[in-house]
């Protein structure tokens, strides 16, 4: 019986040990990204080129590690079949309230699963 316990807590360690999330980008300051809210200061702008170079690492991710990389999505779109978008706001424009009406914007695409499908930049 003390046998079967410990096979268990070494299953269960190891299960939850490759489901953590310690995924991070290269050339990527989260910080910094997070306090740019809404991109309206154009610091996010800087990291756009480095995330998109790595858009393979976050393909296929869930919401929780794209949360727990990018941060809390600027607005969320609820798409058909249960898809899902998360945007994050690059650069100053209509978003921030200026004269500056376009932008660009992260677009984070997840399929029904919620996985990460697709990154694409979008200007608006």
């Amino acid at each position: 019986m003390i046998r079967f316990r410990i096979i268990f807590l070494l299953i269960s360690f190891f299960g939850l040990w490759a489901c953590s999330s310690n995924s991070s980008l290269e050339n990527f300051d989260k910080k910094t990204w997070v306090n740019d809210a809404k991109g309206c200061k154009n610091e996010r702008l800087k990291y756009l080129e480095s995330i998109e170079k790595q858009k393979e690492t976050l393909k296929g991710l869930s919401q929780a590690q794209v949360v727990a990389i990018l941060g809390k999505p600027d607005s969320q779109e609820l798409l058909k079949r249960n898809a899902k978008t998360f945007t994050y706001f690059v650069s100053q424009g209509s978003q921030c309230g200026s004269g500056s009406k376009e932008g660009t914007a992260l677009i984070v695409h997840f399929g029904a699963l919620n996985y990460v499908s697709e990154l694409s930049r979008n200007q608006y």
